[in-house]
């Protein structure tokens, strides 16, 4: 029975999928295709068995993106099925990205069997080499087909899998050839997964677990820089670690922060809790304000850089000794290439600190004179910034960024898209974003695939805003096609500035309008309500502060997707920061 092809098709595409499962696997993205077929049948029946979930999609490259918001939300394994050709090039934007971010998914593309490559043969192209220069590994069952492959195949396959996103999570590409006939019919499908629930549905498989050691001596060796006693700052770049590790990696930082007496710097997506002692609240102001005076002898960096001009030149020209803590990203993380690297997470950088400290030294510290000074330079800042930007006022960018984190509920989750909004919620937000999870995919810093992420994060954590620029949004409108993305409890803060409006802040000087728009912003004319209507999506647009809180309200209680525009009007926003930016630098 199991030795026809298409049965043979069928029982290794369910052993493939529920090994899949047993590693992490819980939400699976199917887009459509014939050569996929074996896998796709599959897939529906282990979701009926209530071991999957499944959700289609119709454009790849959406599907990469939702699948992996879906990663970043729950901490957990995602996957991508795809057939052969031209879709498994659509995968190639979020294989980037979670590639610089760090985050678990599996991209699985049915491929033609070794005899049909390299011949003009329909729909098949060099495919396994597509996601290669950013994939962690490239993987292929049997080249003359999956019929052909064994089951301790499959087994090593997943395990090769498991151990590399337990060391280095990132993209996986798993890349099937799969030999007609592709369909099966009822009764060998019957008799198949009879087959599979009786051996192998529940047989337990023994992955060995991989425990990332720290290297005591890099520690020892970086440790001889780091003087605790002496004034210092910590600086929280945006997390790369899993949203499961968060709470340990928020105990290590406060303990930390307690033998340390250290100042926080805590970038708007470091996952960073509200409570912690030390925080700087407008840090980046307090640094563009300050930043030739802020003296100490040590930094100690936790994760990638973030998004400020300030901050980069602050470390370029500090002349004592950087750390940076990396949560499981071995590549090189600082471009300004002046820091001492440690690859093994802020959990084992702290608890090795630990085992060398005496009981008296574990003692809470008080706040350092030099943390005293930025915590309350940033209280002032924070004082003129409630007396200029005003619920009444005309509705700005960077007037969001310090009054949505207060309107939108706190314990509500928040999205950034990349350009314009993480910027100004990186300078304007006074750290209101580190009230709850919130989101933004820095790891290639670019508008790509904006909604879809957004979708599949609010599949796991809701109600969640997204706030983003018109651009960003339009950019990836297919992840509408999502299946049931307009029944997502997502509302989407929509900036229309009319294009991209951080080229207005970079380029605006040295160009003329028509130069400027052609060139760079790119504006485009759109009936936002139709737009919405036509993808069944609530809509509504507000025009002050008093109404966008209405708006929210609105929003989160008919749990359903729903965009609320807001216009700006790039002149006056750009006015009015300066005249602000003018006012705290000079105060």
């Amino acid at each position: 029975m199991t030795s026809s092809i298409e049965c043979k098709n069928f029982l290794r595409s369910l052993q493939l999928l529920n090994l899949l499962i047993k590693i992490g696997v819980k939400n699976l993205i199917l887009c459509p295709g014939s050569r996929s077929a074996p896998l796709a049948i599959a897939a529906g029946e282990l979701n009926k068995l209530g071991l999957v979930n499944i959700f289609n999609s119709i454009d790849e490259r959406s599907a990469g993106f939702h699948s992996l918001g879906i990663s970043a939300a729950s901490g957990n394994l995602s996957l991508v099925i795809t057939t052969s050709g031209t879709a498994v090039s659509n995968l190639l934007p979020a294989a980037v990205e979670a590639d610089r971010s760090c985050k678990g998914i599996i991209f699985l593309t049915a491929d033609r069997p070794l005899r049909l490559k390299d011949c003009g043969a329909n729909q098949t192209v060099n495919q396994e080499d597509f996601l290669s220069s950013v994939c962690r590994r490239v993987l292929t069952t049997n080249l003359n087909g999956l019929h052909e492959t064994q089951e301790n195949e499959i087994f090593n396959l997943v395990r090769i899998t498991e151990k590399q996103i337990s060391t280095f999570p990132g993209p996986i590409h798993l890349n099937i050839p799969i030999d007609k006939p592709l369909d099966i019919s009822f009764l060998n499908k019957k008799n198949v997964l009879e087959v599979f629930e009786k051996i192998y549905l529940k047989k337990k498989y023994v992955f060995q677990k991989v425990e990332i050691k720290s290297d005591k001596n890099k520690f020892l060796e970086i440790s001889k820089s780091l003087d605790l006693y002496e004034s210092g700052i910590i600086l929280v770049g945006p997390y790369q670690g899993s949203v499961n590790d968060l709470s340990s990696f928020n105990k290590s930082l406060e303990q930390l922060q307690k033998i340390t007496g250290w100042p926080v710097f805590a970038d708007p997506v470091s996952g960073v809790y509200s409570d912690l002692r030390g925080l700087v609240v407008n840090w980046e102001l307090v640094l563009r304000k300050n930043q030739n005076h802020i003296k100490c002898k040590q930094l100690l960096r936790l994760g990638p850089m973030s998004s400020s001009i300030d901050l980069e030149e602050f470390l370029t020209k500090f002349e004592g000794i950087q750390i940076l803590i990396k949560e499981k990203n071995y590549r090189k993380l600082d471009p300004i290439k002046k820091s001492l690297e440690y690859d093994f997470g802020l959990s084992n950088f702290t608890s090795i600190i630990f085992e060398e400290l005496s009981i008296n030294e574990k003692n809470k510290k008080s706040l350092t004179p030099l943390a005293l000074d930025l915590i309350k330079e940033g209280e002032q800042i924070k004082e003129i910034l409630k007396e200029k930007i005003t619920n009444d006022n005309q509705i700005t960018e960077y007037k969001l960024a310090n009054l949505v984190p207060k309107l939108w509920p706190a314990e509500n989750p928040i999205m950034l898209s990349a350009s314009s909004p993480i910027r100004d919620w990186l300078t304007f937000s006074e750290n209101g974003t580190l009230t709850r999870n919130c989101f933004s995919f820095r790891g290639a810093s670019g508008i790509d695939g904006t909604l879809s992420l957004a979708l599949g994060i609010s599949r796991i954590k809701n109600p969640l805003l997204l706030v983003t620029g018109d651009l960003a949004f339009v950019h990836d409108i297919n992840g509408w096609l999502i299946e049931n993305s307009v029944d997502m409890n997502l509302t989407i803060l929509l900036i229309n500035n009319n294009g991209g409006n951080i080229f207005n802040r970079i380029y605006k000087k040295n160009l003329k309008e028509d130069e400027l728009k052609k060139l760079f912003l790119m504006p485009k004319e759109i009936n936002w309500p139709k737009l919405s209507e036509s993808y069944q999506v609530h809509f509504k647009s507000v025009t002050n502060f008093k109404k966008l809180r209405e708006a929210f309200d609105w929003s989160i209680s008919i749990q359903k997707s729903v965009i609320i525009k807001v216009d700006i009007d790039p002149e006056n926003e750009i006015s009015e920061k300066n005249a602000l930016l003018e006012k705290i630098i000079g105060s």
